[in-house]
C-alpha cells in the first residue's frame, strides 16, 4: 500500500458523501487516502484492529478461514461502507481478513479516531449502524447461496458483485486465487471462466479478470445478486 494527499482522490466514500458536511471532513482530516494493490491484506484475523478503511474505488473481500488454512469469501465492501466493523462494536479482535480483490484506493483512519467520531453520534453513527445491517444481512444471503445455489451462478454474483463496488473493469486474480474465494477447485473455476468468456460476459487476461457484459452475468447468477442489491438500495439510502 502507498499514501497519497486525500485531496487527489477524485471519488469518493459513499457512506461518507451522505453525512453531514462537517461530519464528512472531519472524517477526511482523521484520514489519509492509501492506494492498494490485489491482494493486499487490510486486516488479518484474530488481531486488534488499529485502523479501519472506507473504500473509495477499491473493492476488499472479508475471508474467513478455518483452522487448516482454507477460506472462503463471506462478505464484499466497497464504496458503500467500511472495513473494521470490530472497531465500533468493541470486539476484541478482526475475525476475518479483509483482502483487497480490486486495486484501488482506500480512505485509511485511526481506529482510536473512528471510535471517538463514532460515539458523538450524529450521521456518522447512523450511517455505520445502518451498513453493518446491510452487511451483515450479505453475509447471511451469501451464506444461504453457498449451500444451495451452483458454482456458475455463486461465480456470477460474485463478478457482478465486485464490479458493482467498483471504478474499473478488471478484477484482479486468477481462476486459482478465485476458487479459494468461493470454496471451488481450480479446474471447476477455470471451465466456467471459458464459457463465460465465449458468452462475451467476461475477458480474461493472465492476472486478472475484465467484466465486459454485466447483463450476460446477471441472466447466469442466481437471485441473491438481486436480493442483495436491494437490501443494501433499502437500508442505505437517505
Amino acid at each position: 500500500m502507498s499514501t497519497e494527499p486525500s485531496r487527489q482522490v477524485a471519488a469518493e466514500n459513499l457512506l461518507l458523501a451522505q453525512l453531514p458536511v462537517h461530519e464528512r471532513n472531519a472524517v477526511l482530516r482523521g484520514s489519509e487516502a492509501v492506494s492498494c494493490a490485489s491482494g493486499d491484506v487490510l486486516l488479518s484475523a484474530n488481531t486488534h484492529s488499529d485502523y479501519v478503511f472506507f473504500p473509495v474505488d477499491a473493492v476488499v473481500s472479508m475471508v474467513r478461514k478455518l483452522r487448516d488454512g482454507r477460506g472462503v469469501d463471506i462478505g464484499v465492501v466497497g464504496s458503500e461502507g467500511m472495513i473494521g466493523l470490530d472497531v465500533f462494536v468493541d470486539a476484541k479482535t478482526q475475525l476475518d481478513d479483509a483482502v483487497v480483490r480490486s486495486a484501488g484506493t482506500v480512505y485509511c483512519m485511526r481506529a482510536d479516531e473512528l471510535r471517538r467520531q463514532f460515539h458523538r453520534g450524529g450521521g456518522l453513527q447512523k450511517y455505520l449502524l445502518r451498513f453493518t445491517n446491510a452487511f451483515l444481512s450479505q453475509v447471511a444471503q451469501i451464506a444461504l447461496c453457498n449451500r444451495y445455489h451452483s458454482l456458475d451462478a455463486r461465480l456470477s454474483r460474485w463478478l457482478l458483485m465486485i464490479h458493482d463496488r467498483s471504478s474499473f473493469p478488471e478484477i484482479g486474480g486468477t481462476p486459482g486465487s478465485i476458487s479459494h474465494a468461493l470454496a471451488a477447485t481450480d479446474e471447476d473455476v477455470e471451465e466456467i471462466v471459458a464459457r463465460l468468456t465465449t458468452a462475451r460476459a467476461v475477458r480474461q487476461r493472465r492476472h486478472s479478470i475484465s467484466v465486459v457484459g454485466p447483463e450476460a452475468l446477471e441472466l447466469n447468477a442466481c437471485e441473491c445478486y438481486e436480493t442483495i442489491r436491494q437490501v443494501y438500495e433499502r437500508t442505505l439510502g437517505s
